[in-house]
């Protein structure tokens, strides 16, 4: 019989192997091992599919590869595939553009707490450092601490947000420097219980077109009763630079509809 993990890694990704290959060797580094690995990809071509079987065939995790056909972006529905089959009873999601450091899951599964989900930050690299990265650099520990590269990167106006790179497990520290506050949930770097997500009924597979859709999740979870918890100074992640996409105008009418109608369940979620 399989030892059941305590987390499952979510690592949603779409036509972006160099990116993700980078994302790949940050986890396979990670300071704990009690977690599996779900690649979530939206439709890439076989490239993407060739890097997760070759990084899987020589991974320590269980890895498992999720694939659904292109029609636009379905973030919602290949991660309803992928909780479906998930063993851990923390589900922890990254998107596949964003390095995370080595106590990225740890931190996730140690500061769990009762009624609440846990929302993170990113360091955002600029276009100079995000091309000049590599596997090689981040298996060695590139972004173990904050580097002269980055910090040079920073005071050359090419990354922001240089403090999200410095690792505060003290909650002293974080109270006085008020790194206990967040505002939102981002969908690059949270978590929340596995019981939390079937009792929201999963991801609203309506939002089809790019964004709100992690919105909608944070809204259905406070109003199952659920609070945010900052998670500023820990689970740090370093999101490797790409092209912005514009938002789905049809997504913010949902949203807002959401809103008014303080729902708790995904009307096409996780049951059909």
């Amino acid at each position: 019989m399989t030892k059941p993990v305590a987390g499952s890694l979510f690592i949603c990704t779409y036509e972006m192997p160099r990116h993700l290959s980078l994302v790949l060797a940050a986890v396979e580094r990670q300071s704990t091992r009690d977690f599996e690995i779900l690649v979530c990809d939206d439709g890439s071509s076989d490239t993407t599919r060739q890097l997760v079987e070759s990084f899987a065939a020589k991974s320590a995790f269980k890895v498992r590869y999720f694939w659904q056909e292109h029609q636009g972006f379905r973030k919602c529905r290949i991660l309803n595939q992928a909780a479906r089959e998930a063993t851990g009873s923390v589900f922890i999601f990254l998107d596949g553009d964003c390095v995370p450091h080595r106590d990225y899951v740890r931190d996730h599964l140690e500061n769990q707490e009762e009624g609440h989900y846990l929302a993170g930050r990113r360091v955002e690299l600029g276009p100079l450092i995000s091309t000049a990265l590599t596997v090689d650099q981040i298996s060695a520990g590139y972004f173990d601490h904050p580097r002269l590269p980055l910090i040079m990167s920073a005071l050359k106006n090419d990354t922001e947000f240089l403090n999200r790179s410095f690792r505060v497990p003290s909650k002293t520290l974080r109270h006085l420097f008020k790194m206990n506050r967040v505002v939102d949930l981002k969908g690059c770097n949270y978590s929340i219980p596995r019981r939390a997500l079937e009792a929201i009924n999963g991801f609203d597979e309506q939002y089809e077109g790019y964004g709100r859709e992690d919105t909608d999740v944070e809204i259905r979870l406070q109003n199952l009763g659920y609070r945010i918890k900052s998670m500023k100074g820990l689970a740090i992640q370093f999101h490797v630079w790409h092209p912005r996409r514009d938002f789905t105008p049809a997504n913010d009418e949902r949203l807002e509809e959401l809103k008014r109608s303080k729902r708790i369940r995904a009307i096409r979620g996780l049951e059909r």
